[in-house]
């Protein structure tokens, strides 16, 4: 018999990611989306497990640092590589490696994605350049699935993303993996996994996306949505 209750179920997914943590490797195995990194020691010092994101990239002298002035140059792959390059997971480098080949130029996953998160920044009259990275990112992961977002638009456009208020009753598996990278980034706890990042049944290839690329934007900037190649 299935430990899971849901199993079989809509919900199946959403359990598991709730019933995993136990069974995780060490904290040194997941991702922390870390705003307040300190690279001061280097990269050399970098726990390179952890995607870490830092508005002061620009020290470490790395892609970062010229994407503004080189955008037009800056490669995905690159970008992904530099970013993810490090981590010690052979599904997940697998995962990158497919995610950087089918790479056609466009960081949202699809136009209603790109047509939720620009309308939502019109409605309010809102630049990318007049908001913080954490916030771009959010929005980046709340407006990837249609339902996430019917559950967090109200709350979102109070002026602060209070992600506790938002309703997950209706929201499936992928969503909920959306939601958790969202409150990584928020509140810089480890709500989201290496493993979990790793399985493709539990993350499908489009949130994986989404995840990944929320993670760029929030390390390089809102420049990542100008990388074409």
């Amino acid at each position: 018999m299935s430990k899971l209750f849901m199993h079989g179920t809509s919900l199946k997914g959403i359990e598991q990611l709730m019933v995993m943590v136990p069974n995780f490797q060490p904290r040194r195995s997941g991702i922390v989306i870390n705003n307040y990194f300190n690279w001061e020691g280097g990269v050399k010092d970098c726990n390179c497990n952890l995607i870490n994101i830092n508005n002061g990239w620009n020290e470490c002298g790395y892609i970062g640092s010229d994407l503004k002035i080189n955008v037009d140059r800056c490669r995905y792959k690159d970008i992904v590589r530099e970013c993810f390059g490090k981590i010690n997971n052979y599904y997940v480098q697998e995962r990158l490696k497919s995610l950087v080949s089918k790479f056609k130029g466009e960081i949202f996953l699809n136009h209603n994605h790109k047509e939720r998160f620009y309308n939502f920044l019109q409605k309010k009259s809102l630049d990318t350049n007049d908001i913080s990275l954490g916030y771009i990112t959010i929005l980046f992961l709340l407006t990837a699935d249609e339902s996430l977002w019917k559950s967090s638009e109200d709350i979102v456009s109070q002026g602060k993303i209070d992600l506790k208020q938002i309703c997950l009753k209706e929201i499936d598996t992928e969503a909920y993996a959306l939601y958790q990278t969202a409150k990584t980034i928020s509140t810089g706890k480890e709500c989201i996994k290496i493993n979990e990042l790793a399985d493709g049944e539990l993350i499908d290839d489009m949130t994986f996306k989404a995840i990944i690329n929320s993670a760029l934007i929030n390390r390089y900037g809102a420049e990542i949505f100008l990388i074409t190649k």
